[in-house]
């Protein structure tokens, strides 16, 4: 695979990976005003864990397109 190939992949992974760490974070906040039976500790632990995972890792393929 050529390297200009790599770059646009690792851009748009990242890209993809942000994303879903807004969608998470809206889903996670919209299911708290909403008030579904649910633990609000567990909710948000999960929640933000998620977000946080994806969030690093999308900026660390944005990252890793810019120095190759």
């Amino acid at each position: 695979m050529e390297e200009e190939q790599k770059k646009l992949i690792f851009q748009k992974a990242g890209d993809y990976l942000l994303d879903i760490s807004k969608l998470v974070f809206g889903g996670v906040i919209l299911a708290g005003v909403v008030k579904i039976s649910v633990n609000y500790y567990v909710l948000f632990g999960i929640g933000a864990a998620a977000v946080i995972t994806t969030a690093i890792l999308g900026f660390g393929l944005i990252i890793l397109s810019k120095k190759q």
